[in-house]
Parts: C-alpha cells; sequence; structure tokens
C-alpha cells in the first residue's frame, strides 16, 4: 500500500497534500485505496471501459508482462509537465533529486523521494513553482480574470480544482479528493489564515505538486483496476499518460486527454492512432533526444573534463558535441528527408556543426555563432558511434578508453551484455609508457582472468583508436600508425574490419542490430530489462525491424504490445 498517501500537513502556514514513506508499487494498483472504484468528473459514472477491440492486436497473446514499477518523473519530465501544466518554467536553481538507473535497463527513471530532506525539498520547489504560476493566474483559471465577488471566487476554485487536478494527476479527480481540495481552499480564505483568492488557489497548485499522484506514474481512472486474463490491463488514462511521456516526456495533450475519456483509446488501432500524431509533433524531438542521449550514455558529458593539451575542448565545445546528437535526432526522425532506418542511424555522414566543432571534424566553410548542416568524409565517420559527443564521453581525460567504446556498443547497438563473474579481482592497468600506444597498453588483457570478456570487447573499441579522447581523428599515436583493426563475432558470422566505419557499415546490416533496437526501445518504454514470460512481445517487436528498419515503426509496434497494454498483478492484487 501506498503509506500515508495523503497526508493533511501544516506547513509554513500552509495546508499542502503530502507524500511520505516509501511508496509500494501495487498500492494504487490494490483497487482498495482511493483510486480503486472512483467515480471523477468525467461523466463514466464508474463505468469499466469496453473491452479492446482486437482487430489490429499483435500475435503476442501468450505474453506474461512483468512488474510494473511506481516511479517518479524523471527531472526533464517533471521540468515538461510544469512547462505544459502551469505554464512557467523551473524556477532557476531548482530541481528534483537526481535521476536513477532503471533494472539494468540502461535508461533513467526518476530518483527516490525518501525523508524529511527530500519530502521538504518537493516542498519548496512546489511553492516556488506556485508562486510563478501566479503571475499568469488568468490564464490558468476557468473563469479568467480573477472574480471581484466572494461567491463567484469560490465557483471559480472549485472550476479550477476539478480541471486542473485532472491535467495534474493525468486521470479524473475522486470525490474525495475533490473534496479535499475544496476543504483546502476554503481553509486557506476562512477568518483563521485570511488569505486572499490568489493566494489559496495559489495553495491548491503547492500542494497538488507535492502528491505522489502529481510526482509518481500511475494513473489509475474512474473505472478503476481493470483485471484480465490474471493480468491488468491498462484503461485509457494510463495509457494516455505512457503514450505521452514515452514520447514526449510530459503529460498528456487535451487530445488525449479527450481520447481517454470518450472511448477512443482502448483498441491497439486507437493507441497506434495516438502514438502517430505524438510521433509526427514537434514535441516529440525532445523525447526521441532524450532517448538518444541515454542510449548512446552521454548525459554526462557537460561534466567531463579534458587534459590541458586538448586546447579545443571547452564547454562550449561539450555543448556542441550534445547538440549536434540532438540536432541529428531530429533529422533521423523529422522532416521531409527524414527516414527514420536504423542504418541511417548507424552510418549516416550528415550532420550539424558549429565552428568549434567544425575545426574539430576537419570541416572548412562554417563561422560565427550559428550551425551549419555539412556532410563528414564518409571515410572517417559514419552514424552516431563516430560523433564526438559518443568518443569524448567514453575516454579518458587525456587517452581513449577502448573498453568503455567497446563495451558500450556491444551493449547498445547488438545486446551482448558480458557479466563480470563474481569475486573477480579485475587487474589495474600498467601505467603509460613513453612511446606505447593505447592498443599495446591494453594488451595485457589477454593475458588477465578477464580475457574471455576483452578477446570481444577490446578489438570492438580499438576499431575507435583513430579517435583521440574529444573525438578528433589522428593517424598515428605515440609516433606510429593507428591500428584500428579487428574482428567481431556476431551470431554465424565474423565480421572483419580495418576502423569503426567498416565495423559499424556492417553491423547496421545484421539481423542482432535489428534486434537489439528492439530490445532497446522496449526497455526505454518500460524503463525496466525485459522478463523471459515477455519474449512473444518482443519477437514481434523484433519481425517489425526485420520487415522495415524504420524506428518509428518499431515504435508504433511496441505501444501496441501486451508488454505496454498490460502489467502483472502487483502485491494485493487478486485476480476477479
Amino acid at each position: 500500500m501506498i503509506q500515508q498517501l495523503r497526508i493533511l500537513a501544516f506547513v509554513s502556514g500552509a495546508v499542502a497534500l503530502g507524500c511520505t514513506g516509501a511508496i509500494d508499487r501495487g498500492a494504487e494498483g490494490s483497487g482498495n485505496g482511493d483510486n480503486g472504484g472512483q467515480t471523477g468528473g468525467d461523466n463514466t459514472g464508474g463505468k469499466k471501459p469496453p473491452p479492446p477491440d482486437n482487430k489490429g492486436s499483435l500475435d503476442d497473446a501468450k505474453t506474461v508482462p512483468g512488474a510494473r514499477p511506481l516511479r517518479r518523473l524523471t527531472r526533464l519530465e517533471y521540468d515538461n509537465t510544469i512547462r505544459d501544466l502551469l505554464g512557467v518554467s523551473m524556477p532557476s536553481g531548482t530541481k528534483l533529486t537526481d535521476d536513477q538507473g532503471s533494472y539494468d535497463s540502461g535508461f533513467a527513471t526518476g530518483g527516490s523521494i525518501t525523508g524529511s530532506t527530500d519530502a521538504r525539498g518537493v516542498m519548496t520547489i512546489a511553492d516556488d513553482i506556485a508562486t510563478a504560476a501566479l503571475g499568469r493566474l488568468s490564464m490558468l483559471l476557468p473563469c479568467g480574470a480573477s472574480p471581484a465577488a466572494r461567491a463567484d471566487q469560490d465557483s471559480c476554485a472549485d472550476k479550477f480544482i476539478e480541471s486542473f487536478g485532472l491535467r495534474a494527476f493525468r486521470r479524473p479527480l475522486s470525490s474525495s479528493e475533490l473534496d479535499e481540495l475544496k476543504t483546502l481552499y476554503r481553509a486557506h480564505r476562512d477568518a483563521a489564515m485570511g488569505e486572499t483568492f490568489e493566494q489559496a488557489i495559489g495553495a491548491i497548485i503547492t500542494a497538488v505538486l507535492q502528491t505522489p499522484y502529481f510526482l509518481y506514474h500511475w494513473e489509475i481512472g474512474p473505472e478503476g483496476v481493470i483485471k484480465e486474463g490474471g493480468l491488468v490491463r491498462l484503461g485509457p488514462w494510463e495509457l494516455a499518460s505512457k503514450l505521452s511521456y514515452l514520447f514526449w516526456a510530459s503529460m498528456p495533450d487535451e487530445a488525449l486527454f479527450t481520447a481517454a475519456k470518450t472511448g477512443k483509446l482502448n483498441s491497439p488501432d486507437d493507441i497506434a492512432r495516438e502514438a502517430r500524431r505524438l510521433i509526427a509533433s514537434d514535441k516529440a524531438k525532445i523525447g526521441l533526444q532524450d532517448f538518444m542521449l541515454q542510449y548512446l550514455e552521454i548525459g554526462n558529458l557537460a561534466d567531463l573534463a579534458k587534459a590541458p593539451e586538448f586546447t579545443d575542448y571547452t564547454p562550449a565545445l561539450a555543448q556542441a558535441m550534445v547538440q549536434e546528437t540532438r540536432d541529428f535526432t531530429n533529422s533521423l526522425f523529422f522532416g521531409a528527408g527524414a527516414t527514420g532506418k536504423l542504418e541511417d542511424m548507424l552510418n549516416s555522414t550528415n550532420t550539424t556543426v558549429d565552428a568549434g566543432l567544425a575545426k574539430l571534424y576537419g570541416v572548412s566553410g562554417v563561422s560565427g555563432t550559428g550551425t551549419k548542416a555539412v556532410s563528414l568524409d564518409p571515410a572517417k565517420r559514419a552514424g552516431i558511434f563516430t560523433r564526438a559527443s559518443f568518443l569524448a564521453a567514453k575516454a579518458e581525460p587525456d587517452v581513449t578508453h577502448p573498453v568503455k567504446r567497446g563495451v558500450t556498443v556491444l551493449r547498445r547497438a547488438v545486446c551482448v551484455e558480458l557479466e563480470v563473474p563474481p569475486n573477480l579481482v579485475v587487474p589495474t592497468l600498467p601505467e603509460p609508457i613513453p612511446g606505447q600506444t593505447t592498443r599495446q597498453r591494453y594488451s595485457m588483457h589477454s593475458m588477465s582472468p578477464c580475457a574471455t570478456c576483452h578477446v570481444m570487447i577490446d578489438p570492438v573499441g580499438f576499431a575507435f583508436e583513430h579517435y583521440d579522447p574529444i573525438g578528433a581523428w589522428r593517424d598515428t599515436e605515440e609516433n606510429q600508425k593507428v591500428d584500428a583493426t579487428g574482428t567481431l563475432s556476431l551470431g554465424n558470422a565474423t565480421l572483419k574490419f580495418d576502423g569503426a566505419v567498416q565495423m559499424m557499415k556492417q553491423i547496421s546490416s545484421s539481423p542482432e542490430a535489428r534486434d537489439c533496437m528492439a530490445t532497446q526501445w522496449l526497455r526505454f518504454s518500460l524503463r525496466r530489462h525485459e522478463v523471459n514470460t515477455e519474449d512473444p512481445s518482443l519477437a514481434v517487436l523484433k519481425a517489425t525491424m526485420a520487415g522495415s528498419t524504420d524506428i518509428r515503426e518499431l515504435m508504433v509496434a511496441t505501444v501496441k504490445a501486451r508488454t505496454f497494454t498490460h502489467r502483472a498483478l502487483s502485491p494485493g492484487e487478486v485476480t476477479q
């Protein structure tokens, strides 16, 4: 159960709906708490939506989805939601606790809110946001400008609570939730507190932003938990939120809310229709950029320092590297020339650079403060893994790091995940010797207990040795010609290559790369590792990539799969 789910607490003279203690992922799905059997303001009367129309469903009926962890909004999701909910930006210097990794999926989820310090931080952020929102109150209120008469103010507040609450919780409020917030509003207006209409509305905003219903992903609608064949089928409000946060990293828009309310988000075809609309929107650029940055594992690039001898590496250049990745993502998925294809993601030489990045790539004709679309040398660059952002992020301050580069490509591009044996003491690399290349230094791996893994990792990492620690091309290291040759065994094939360009071209056409993209996108959508009982859904997604390497088609297929539309029973739930 959600422990102390809604606690009325007087904090700094204001009543706030707070959340303390741990949140059990099975709580809201139990059907016995405040969300179960809700009767909200959408005129459904608490009735369950009709069974899904199986037309267009996938061949994954045998899938048994894994657990659905209750997770907090990530920082990006929180910021975007505040923007779309209230029309304000996050106040300067305010942020939630750090995001965290998610069950080996390789993708971020929101961090926990535990203890009084974290809870007070959430309260402070909510209060700052509410203060900023009051600056545009006339655009938030259903009545427009603040009414003059007290009766009109109270009526306007009631309407605001219902409409704002629905958007903030991403589902209609229950009768008890409406009553509690209306009571909270009136408590702030009564003589004991004596606040103005505007101050009381600010208190409502502050309170709502502190609730677990706003902070966490679990938007069960008035129909309550929908049990189906030993599983829970997600209702339309949950699906609306899952779709919007997957593609937009933000809350649903009015069209999604309307679809959830009117029964137009029940069938696989309904879900696919909305997914295509969301993917086509400019707002999807932020969500897909988030996927790409996490996929490449370059989110911390701006914080990485490089050795003083790399004088071209500046905070501005690091930012340009990240922006290049964002722009490349946009060009891959949006616009007239966008293909969305995996092979273009892994092979394309088209990019957008500023003057600093053009210098690093050896591209002429770019100057000033703007950016320019260019084509990189196809003998030196092929796709996202040969861009400076990845190469700089996966290197040390003064030398390259073949293991970091090799492991990431294996894990992300072909889903080869090498487990370190328990209790293995990994030997420390010897200090560099003058005149010794990085490849020569790493040769000791072949003589270590880690040789079994490094015989696969190191050749992939060595393929990137033409790129120095900031991603610039080099032909020599320590006055010796760079050796970027290697082999990689994939399935029944052995790839032979000299450099990353040759390697990535072969990887991009392999069935392992197509299968892996299906796996990576599924993990991103779930924010967890897949489980064995989800193999039927994963097989369908892999077949989708085999038929069309357009990743956008994979995205649509994913939201129709049972891994997306259903979940396992949580603790305390019993099949009826």
